[in-house]
């Protein structure tokens, strides 16, 4: 229709009117399209198309990164890539009062529902700013760099629970599930998906690198020399990444 908004014709409701919010002009070559509804309510149309290029040029430039949950991003070269505070502090008082008030309701009631409407939606602007960072700053690592060495973390064997069983007890079972919230709210993996997707398809394309995370926050980048107290935590000196493992 124009530059903001399009149309789509959908079998047994016809003609609906949509947002445009991607680029318009390749959409004749679109193969498919998905129509989906969201746990908040809203109503989304994909359309399948090969994904653009991310231009750039060779820079010759080599970085190590450390993920982590004080900062998200720690750069070899001096740089902390902070994600902002998803939900700002009034929006996470209505979240913790909206939990509250569905814990007391009735399952199933029209004001549950309600209530976990309103909660879901919340949560979906979390999910989209999450979202939209991690997209600028892959971009931009991809566009400033030639090589790019990461840890190969598993994050579902980070994130499982410290409980145990009744003859092998966990340990630090109460602080554990903060710890998990924390690593899951930093998106470490849709960080890493991403990365890896926008530097194979660039025009220039990227070196990604996965090492072993193996006592890299002991050991000296430099010299190679493993000492524990190399590095206190993430918050007070830099990552020794190494590049090549």
């Amino acid at each position: 229709m124009n530059r903001k908004w399009g149309q789509v014709f959908v079998p047994k409701c016809g003609w609906v009117k949509l947002r445009v919010t991607r680029e318009w002009s390749d959409i004749e070559t679109a193969s498919s399209a998905r129509v989906t509804l969201d746990r908040s309510g809203r109503w989304f149309v994909s359309f399948t198309r090969l994904a653009p290029q991310i231009e750039r040029k060779s820079t010759g430039a080599i970085v190590g990164i450390d993920m982590g949950v004080t900062h998200t991003v720690a750069t070899s070269n001096g740089e902390f890539l902070d994600m902002p505070e998803l939900l700002t502090k009034g929006e996470h008082q209505r979240k913790r009062r909206l939990q509250r008030r569905l814990a007391r309701q009735v399952k199933g009631s029209n004001r549950y529902r309600a209530t976990k409407l309103a909660i879901a939606k919340l949560a979906a602007k979390e999910v989209d700013r999450r979202k939209d960072w991690i997209e600028w700053t892959t971009t931009d690592l991809v566009r400033d760099y030639d090589l790019i060495s990461l840890e190969d973390l598993k994050i579902t064997n980070m994130t499982k629970s410290a409980k145990g069983t009744k003859d092998k007890p966990g340990k630090n079972v109460k602080a554990k599930p903060g710890l998990n919230r924390s690593i899951l709210e930093q998106g470490w993996g849709l960080f890493r998906q991403r990365l890896t997707d926008k530097a194979i398809n660039a025009t220039v394309p990227v070196t990604i690198v996965a090492i072993n995370p193996a006592y890299t926050s002991m050991r000296c980048s430099k010299c190679g020399h493993m000492e524990q107290k190399n590095r206190k935590n993430q918050a007070l000196l830099l990552p020794s990444v190494w590049l090549y493992g």
